[in-house]
């Protein structure tokens, strides 16, 4: 997958996109916690790719256990998509 179209769709991605991707996983994001992704997204995305595991450590603290669970999944699930834009 081409890492400059993951870059573009990232700085166009909204609140609403996060929000309404969590409910087609079965996740309902609090306020806060649609922030805090967000700002992941938007401003470490480029970590994210190279380093996942740091930011879901960073994230465990700061999201509900049920959503972090879910993030989990989601990771191993999208984990080797991942590895390819590295």
């Amino acid at each position: 997958m081409n890492k400059l179209f993951i870059y573009q769709y990232v700085m166009n991605i909204k609140k609403s996109d996060i929000y309404n991707f969590g409910l087609k996983q079965g996740i309902k994001l609090d306020e806060e916690e649609l922030a805090l992704l967000d700002n992941y997204i938007k401003n470490d995305f480029k970590k994210i790719i190279d380093n996942p595991e740091r930011i879901l450590m960073d994230a465990k603290n700061k999201l509900k256990v049920s959503t972090y669970n879910k993030l989990l999944e989601l990771y191993d699930t999208y984990k080797e998509k991942l590895a390819l834009l590295k």
